[in-house]
């Protein structure tokens, strides 16, 4: 039975979970949704994981699902054997040494086929697979299925070390009284890897499963934080990386990936975070990076984003090809203030907001990439395909680890990011799968959030957030208010733009679960309702589908009568959904009774149509009435829309002001 979901045998108690219970609630901010303000797509790929619980990938349609993090950057696909870095002593790890394939007791056979067990159980639950490339210039080789292992730092050869491994103790830290050893041999565990051969890897996924535009790999990253390479790998990498290693690495690799397959989507840069989004680990940033630090200052103090966006910008100019598609970061919250830990998703996006960790500077961290984009390397999508804004150095519940998540994804679909996969993410029993649960599978029958962003803000969205988004497939209006206080609040959700077609239906998480509970009344303007503590609750508002949008009542000019002046008046519908509707037989009808019917006509999903009031050859986006007078009122007139059957699907008024109506 899906967990995320608890549908009651009766609504006996609804009304009490509508009001938040027994506890007074205080008047909350108001709330304004617009759903014909702010409109863009959102893109699916923001709900993404790495590695995720292939449960939850089933339950909530995951859409991008990513191979990652440290052990990746030297993972040798041929032989199927990563090496933990500084994660853990350096090891050369088999891939089938785990307890489902009871650590390596029958060793694979082809182990150069054994990444497609990932992208197989990416393709089960329907979603894209993102693999990480090794960039850094060596993978791991000859692995062992059993103890002792290949590791960097070899207390038999190097000497003893201030730790060891207790499964293995020949393998060691690298440290010795706290000084890192730098004599030892990269090739104790690793051998050179070369673009060439990452193109390999990339060819033999297109050949197996079709390039990534006919459904095989879509995306791949190029290496993993490369500025913590002297710290992650420094056994195979001790010295510090600089900005022009980063970008010669990064485009010889992107120029081999889209060889290999040049539909492949690239993302690059993927650093680790602040400050080494403008500085190198060759400078000195125990103070912050300042355009004076050494390695900045030889590429004329600019900020590495900066500075690496602007060399593919030029590759593309010089090469006519685009090299990177997508502008990656990775961000881990480092802070937050005790009885404001909510606050911390402002980082993503305020610029007025003081980050209250180390940083100590306004993040801003989603228009941030969108300037160092419009400014470097226009229509670059911005991604992080490593996140988690509750990882730091500061407690949290699991409830408000749940609010934080999914506060975020809302930040996201608002803010127009373009791709995210989240580190550690939830499994399936984890509480936080609900904040996912909310935007992907809410009712556990696969109904999701809308895909395309409408106006919706709050007076004060640290107490009481809002996100909306009208839904493709059927219209609907989808709002998440996430109420992040310890109290109850009563809020009014002033609605415009959007034809209300009946009450919407609730869904609550307040704790533990997402619960369905009595539908909410909404008028034309909206309603005024009680959100319990610390909870979500999920708004779906039927709209009318198909829906007058514009009347264009005044033809411009004087009105002569002729073709042209009768078709300067026209009145536009529009479809809400996805779905095409036919619309024969329908009716639209002024105040006197002037009526046009439609023919065989389907107005197709997501389209406008206008009908002229003169004579016109029809077409898919115009039709024409073939009228020798005019149909609307310049003063005062109203139009009615009604379906085959005579039920009124939308009307739209007016009086003067304007040429046109916006309905």
């Amino acid at each position: 039975m899906c967990r995320g979901l608890l549908l009651s045998a009766a609504f006996a108690l609804a009304l009490a979970s509508m009001g938040g219970g027994s506890h007074a609630a205080t008047a909350g901010p108001t709330l304004t949704v617009n759903a014909k303000a702010d409109r863009h797509p959102i893109s699916p790929y923001i709900y993404g994981m790495n590695f995720a619980d292939p449960a939850l990938a089933a339950e909530i349609d995951l859409p991008v699902d990513r191979w990652g993090g440290n052990a990746t950057e030297r993972y040798n696909w041929k032989l199927d054997v990563w090496n933990t870095g500084a994660d853990y002593l350096f090891e050369n790890i088999a891939g089938c040494f785990n307890a489902a394939e009871s650590y390596c007791a029958a060793p694979p056979a082809n182990p150069e086929t054994r990444y497609r067990l990932f992208v197989d159980r990416d393709r089960d639950a329907g979603a894209k697979t993102l693999i990480t490339l090794p960039l850094l210039g060596y993978v791991s080789t000859d692995p062992t299925y059993a103890h002792p292992f290949h590791c960097g730092f070899s207390v038999a050869k190097y000497g003893a070390q201030d730790s060891t491994d207790p499964f293995d103790t020949n393998c060691g830290n690298g440290l010795q009284s706290g000084v890192p050893i730098t004599s030892n041999d990269p090739l104790d565990t690793s051998v050179v890897s070369t673009p060439s051969g990452q193109a390999e890897w990339v060819k033999d996924a297109a050949d197996y499963y079709g390039d990534a535009a006919t459904g095989g790999v879509k995306f791949y990253e190029l290496g993993n934080e490369p500025n913590l390479w002297n710290s992650t790998h420094r056994d195979v990498h001790p010295d510090p990386t600089t900005f022009d290693e980063i970008w010669s690495k990064t485009e010889d690799m992107a120029v081999a990936v889209k060889d290999a397959d040049p539909t492949a989507k690239i993302l690059g840069f993927s650093e680790w975070g602040w400050p080494n989004y403008f500085c190198s680990a060759k400078d000195d940033t125990s103070n912050g990076c300042q355009s004076t630090d050494v390695d900045r200052a030889n590429h004329d103090g600019k900020e590495l984003a900066q500075w690496f966006l602007e060399q593919a910008y030029d590759y593309d100019v010089a090469n006519s090809a685009r090299l990177i598609d997508y502008m990656d970061v990775h961000y881990y919250a480092q802070g937050a203030v005790a009885g404001h830990e909510t606050d911390i998703t402002r980082s993503l996006w305020d610029p007025t907001y003081t980050d209250p960790s180390w940083i100590n500077d306004e993040i801003a961290l989603i228009p941030r990439m969108k300037d160092w984009v419009a400014d470097n390397y226009p229509r670059t999508k911005i991604s992080l395909s490593e996140y988690n804004m509750t990882s730091g150095p500061f407690t949290t519940t699991n409830a408000q680890k749940t609010i934080i998540e999914a506060d975020t994804l809302g930040i996201f679909a608002r803010e127009g990011l373009d791709l995210a996969t989240m580190w550690a993410p939830p499994t399936e029993s984890d509480p936080v799968a609900d904040a996912f649960r909310i935007y992907r599978n809410y009712d556990g029958n696969h109904s999701k959030f809308g895909d395309t962003w409408v106006g919706a803000s709050s007076a004060d969205q640290d107490d009481l957030a809002v996100y909306a988004a009208r839904r493709s497939v059927d219209g609907a209006l989808t709002v998440l208010v996430i109420n992040k206080t310890a109290g109850d609040l009563t809020s009014p959700l002033n609605l415009g733009g959007a034809s209300v077609a009946g009450p919407a239906k609730i869904f609550r998480w307040s704790g533990s679960d997402i619960s369905r509970i009595a539908n909410q009344p909404v008028s034309a303007s909206g309603f005024s309702t009680t959100f319990p503590a610390s909870s979500m609750t999920l708004f779906v508002i039927p709209t009318k589908q198909i829906e007058i949008r514009e009347i264009y009542f005044d033809s411009p000019g004087a009105e002569t009568g002729s073709k042209k002046s009768l078709n300067g008046e026209w009145i536009q519908l529009v479809n809400n959904t996805s779905t095409n509707k036919s619309l024969k037989n329908w009716t639209i009808r002024d105040a006197a009774g002037t009526t046009y019917r439609f023919g065989a006509y389907t107005l197709r999903g997501g389209k406008t149509v206008k009908i002229h009031t003169g004579p016109g050859s029809n077409t898919a986006g115009d039709r024409y009435w073939g009228r020798s007078a005019y149909v609307w009122g310049n003063g005062k007139d109203s139009a009615k829309l009604r379906n085959a059957a005579g039920a009124t699907m939308d009307a739209c008024s007016y009086s003067g002001g304007e040429p046109f109506k916006l309905c």
